[in-house]
């Protein structure tokens, strides 16, 4: 704790002397029902302020000084720490890894307010939608004059944005990213041959920015007049999802939770020194005990804010909806999942997954929720809600009526053996699961523990990916992903997963389970385990002895009798599918 006291004291003291010189307060506030986590970009290094991220709560506040500023303010909204520790938001995420955001900015599609504070004896503003929208805002000066207004997009530009500008978290659209990033046109961008006010006019796409919020900069040859200029003694409110945009000055404010604002400004010279000395205490104080209240605090009551989107159910409600848990559907490692019914009018079926009281500090359960309320495809399981009441935790899914591929694919159950034409549909469905997982999601996720028992079946046995609880949501252009440890199951897991010596761990980890999957669903696997049982002196690895039966055309008198030439195609084309995937060296392995 000691060694944090000389940044505590150079903050505070960056407090008091801003106090006494012309500086300019932002109050940064959240009305949103729902946390948001600002960020605050400098373009100038010599003029970084007090902080470049934090989170603000529903209903909290914070006051910025400002003095020769210049930069840009927006939110973060659904933001998590994942196993690693990495810290990702859904929108607005500036590529840190943490909730502060030092270094180069990275665009993204949100709301952003564009400040310059004291720039040559004056203050301006605008907002702008260059690059997308994600939350509603507003300015409010505390000065009042032609030029210097409140302004606010009001406007939920989530509900007008066009289809093919929308970004989905789950099955909730959470921020319109432009056109301009989107398509990359010199249209759209204003680049090239449409680089004049001339030839530059707002698209379809931009005129919906525009009526959304007429006074706001939403491209390079906008017509609007959307900087509002100020004195350089003006203070200013953001606030995030305001209700209206008020007219009134700092003096006249409402306090927020009880918080009252006061300008230093406003105190007469004398007294000045003596009031900012015993701010300095006060600040001091307050610090040691917000750091000692934000150490004891539970990590996953914020992380459970990557799901805001997701319906919330009492433990109460859970055992109604599942009958007092009657209905077992299956037992495992992580808990227990139980059939119930859903308690709104349609009453339709689900599966609802209880997790063990003892399985570790709900990692597993946040990991999960916050991967699968960001994904929604065909091949990926539904999810409903969960229940989140101290040790209880419970993960609501879409009831697959034909429940999990190893059922139909174990040699212990040989009546539930499948058609090879389906087998080979599933194959293709868990594969395109996993490239929108890997490429078209909002947040790239990596499943690490894709096998049988984790693809669920609906009555049209199209498979879809379950169990996210070892994911770990990245960055779109991460590479390479930092591992604590291994994870997955034995028999799935890609070498480079539980040893560095094999290469980076990727993406491609998953492409490797899937590999041994496809294998299994011939059947490649179960013939190891009979070579085996005939003869202990082969120790050849099995992929290498699959592909010389290939190659001998072996192979399918192997893994069946009496295939027609059909069947035989589908085989020998999943079998090269499978043994491609599982190559040892990661860089070697398709994409899905």
């Amino acid at each position: 704790m000691a060694e944090r006291f000389p940044l505590m004291f150079l903050i505070a003291t960056h407090f008091f002397i801003s106090g006494v010189l012309s500086t300019s307060i932002l109050t940064i506030e959240n009305k949103c029902n729902h946390t948001v986590w600002p960020v605050i970009y400098s373009w100038q290094s010599a003029s970084q302020l007090s902080t470049t991220g934090f989170v603000l709560r529903r209903g909290e506040a914070r006051d910025i000084h400002a003095s020769s500023w210049n930069g840009l303010i927006s939110g973060r909204t659904l933001c998590s720490n994942d196993t690693a520790g990495n810290f990702t938001c859904i929108t607005g995420d500036c590529g840190s890894g943490k909730i502060e955001c030092p270094g180069d900015y990275h665009w993204s599609p949100v709301t952003y307010i564009y400040f310059k504070i004291d720039d040559d004896g004056i203050n301006s503003y605008y907002i702008s939608l260059e690059f997308g929208y994600n939350l509603p805002l507003s300015v409010v000066p505390s000065q009042s004059s032609q030029t210097c207004r409140s302004y606010g997009c009001m406007v939920d530009v989530n509900q007008t944005c066009p289809d093919d500008l929308k970004i989905f978290a789950g099955a909730k659209q959470m921020s319109c990213i432009s056109a301009c990033q989107e398509f990359d046109t010199p249209e759209t961008c204003c680049t090239r041959d449409f680089k004049s006010k001339q030839k530059c006019k707002p698209t379809l796409y931009l005129r919906n920015f525009e009526r959304a919020c007429p006074l706001a900069y939403s491209y390079p040859y906008s017509d609007n007049n959307s900087t509002f200029v100020c004195p350089n003694s003006t203070d200013f409110i953001i606030t995030f999802c305001p209700s209206s945009v008020p007219k009134t000055t700092r003096s006249s404010m409402v306090p927020v939770e009880g918080r009252k604002y006061d300008s230093l400004r406003n105190l007469k010279p004398i007294l000045g020194g003596l009031s900012a000395l015993a701010a300095l205490i006060t600040i001091l104080a307050v610090m040691v005990r917000v750091n000692n209240m934000q150490r004891n605090r539970d990590s996953n009551d914020k992380n459970i804010e990557a799901v805001v989107m997701l319906k919330r159910y009492s433990y109460k409600k859970v055992k109604k909806m599942t009958n007092s848990f009657d209905h077992v559907l299956g037992k495992g490692g992580f808990g227990t999942v139980y059939k119930g019914k859903l308690p709104d009018a349609s009453g339709q079926d689900i599966a609802l997954k209880i997790l063990d009281d003892s399985k570790g500090n709900g990692e597993d359960f946040i990991n999960e929720l916050a991967s699968m309320s960001i994904a929604s495809h065909v091949n990926i399981v539904p999810l409903f809600g969960f229940c989140y009441e101290g040790s209880k935790r419970a993960i609501i899914y879409e009831f697959m009526p034909n429940g999990s591929l190893d059922k139909f694919i174990s040699e212990d159950v040989p009546t539930k053996k499948m058609d090879r034409n389906i087998l080979y549909n599933i194959a293709v469905g868990v594969a395109r699961g996993l490239e929108y997982l890997h490429n078209s999601c909002v947040s790239k996720i990596v499943h690490f523990d894709i096998k049988p028992q984790n693809i669920l079946l609906d009555e049209d046995f199209c498979p879809k990916i379950s169990d996210f609880g070892l994911a770990k949501l990245c960055k779109k252009n991460d590479s390479i992903i930092s591992m604590l440890y291994a994870r997955g199951t034995a028999g799935y897991i890609a070498p480079e997963v539980f040893s560095k010596s094999y290469g980076g761990v990727s993406h491609k980890s998953d492409v490797y389970s899937y590999g041994m999957v496809v294998l299994e669903l011939i059947g490649a696997t179960s013939k190891e385990r009979g070579e085996t049982s005939r003869s202990n002196i082969s120790t050849m690895y099995f992929p290498d002895w699959i592909y010389e039966d290939l190659e001998k055309k072996e192979t399918m008198r192997q893994l069946g009798d009496h295939m027609i030439d059909e069947e035989e195609n589908t085989v020998k084309k999943m079998t090269l599918v499978g043994l491609w995937c599982i190559q040892t060296n990661p860089c070697d392995r398709p994409p899905m």
